[in-house]
């Protein structure tokens, strides 16, 4: 049975086995408090797919052992406690698809192993220490659809390798110091779904890029420092659901190229200095569900008055928030109107709405 048992040290120092099933191909490993794991004994799985070793307190760990695990599929190492780490043997495994390095201490990781990884899909770094990432090696990630480096600490990078991840879905940069950032080697990536850069310092953000991106679902821009942006990019944008434009310094917003987004759902921009908003183009957006003008934020929008009469036309509109310093008003035709919707009959309730 000796052969069939995995060993490793956990958190008290004591040496553990672990009866294993050769014929699996999935190995679990997490949350078992190993500080140390010998991988010579993990690769007894001829065929393993998948090693999962998070929730550990592993500092550090030899991955040379693996080379012997070609069908290798998905590494997790989350939410363990390494400063460095060697990602050099894993150039030998073709068939890695997904590399988790998220929650640890990493000061900085060294990508280029990966650079000939054609079966790379998803690759996390999140919550680490990174101040920079060099992610040049990515492109010859032609696979790739997944970057999730949010919770860091990094203040500029360079995403032109992206271009050549024709397959790429998912940026995630939130949480981070980046003051700037170029997004137009996403043009290229015209399957595009999700990009969040929410809570960083960016000032400027030009979404021209995104007009090539016609998939594109979520666009998170939140607490940032932004004072202008045009939208007009979005226009193409047929399928977003969410755009989040809370906490930031906008002065003015042309909503316009919203009027394309029939399944938008979600529409934050509370928080900015806004004093005047032409509500009009939501009127196509019949599946607008949220919409935050107001959050009682330090620095909020001051509308003195809004029009409200596009959103009639919102009939799942169940979320509206706006000051109630601001007169509302609307179309006395609506007035009767049937299917008004939920947060447009509240405020009914409350008188309002004056009617014009």
């Amino acid at each position: 049975m000796e052969d069939n048992r995995i060993a490793y040290v956990d958190k008290e120092g004591k040496q553990r086995e672990l009866e294993i099933d050769e014929d699996e191909v999935i190995l679990d490993l997490s949350k078992k408090g190993i500080t140390a794991i010998d991988l010579n004994t993990v690769i007894k799985i001829p065929d393993l797919k998948e090693l999962d070793l998070g929730g550990n307190a592993l500092d550090e760990i030899d991955f040379t052992p693996l080379i012997q695990c070609p069908s290798l599929q998905k590494l997790t190492l989350f939410k363990n406690q390494f400063k460095t780490i060697n990602l050099k043997p894993l150039e030998k495994l073709t068939q890695l698809e997904e590399l988790n390095l998220g929650t640890n201490q990493l000061s900085s990781v060294d990508l280029y192993p990966l650079k000939s990884s054609k079966s790379l899909k998803r690759l996390r770094l999140f919550n680490n220490g990174l101040k920079e990432v060099d992610i040049k090696p990515l492109q010859g990630c032609s696979s790739l659809e997944s970057l999730e480096i949010e919770n860091n600490n990094i203040q500029s990078i360079d995403l032109r390798p992206l271009s050549n991840c024709h397959e790429f879905l998912q940026l995630n940069l939130m949480y981070n110091q980046l003051i700037e950032l170029d997004l137009s080697p996403l043009s290229t990536c015209s399957k595009l779904k999700f990009v969040y850069l929410h809570h960083n310092n960016i000032m400027y953000l030009d979404l021209s890029p995104l007009e090539n991106c016609p998939d594109l679902r979520i666009l998170r821009l939140g607490s940032n420092s932004i004072e202008q942006i045009d939208l007009a990019p979005l226009k193409s944008c047929k399928q977003l659901r969410r755009l989040g434009l809370a906490m930031n310094q906008i002065l003015s917003l042309d909503l316009s190229p919203l009027a394309h987004a029939g399944h938008l759902s979600s529409l934050d921009i509370a928080g900015n200095r806004l004093t005047e908003l032409d509500l009009s183009p939501l009127k196509t957006c019949e599946e607008l569900t949220e919409l935050y003008l107001y959050s009682d934020h330090p620095l909020e929008n001051i509308f003195e008055k809004l029009g409200i009469s596009a959103l009639f036309n919102c009939p799942e509109l169940e979320d509206f928030t706006i000051s109630e310093k601001t007169k509302l008003i609307a179309d006395k035709i609506l007035k009767d109107k049937d299917d008004i919707p939920p947060a447009i009959e509240e405020l009914i309730e409350e008188n309002r709405i004056d009617w014009v």
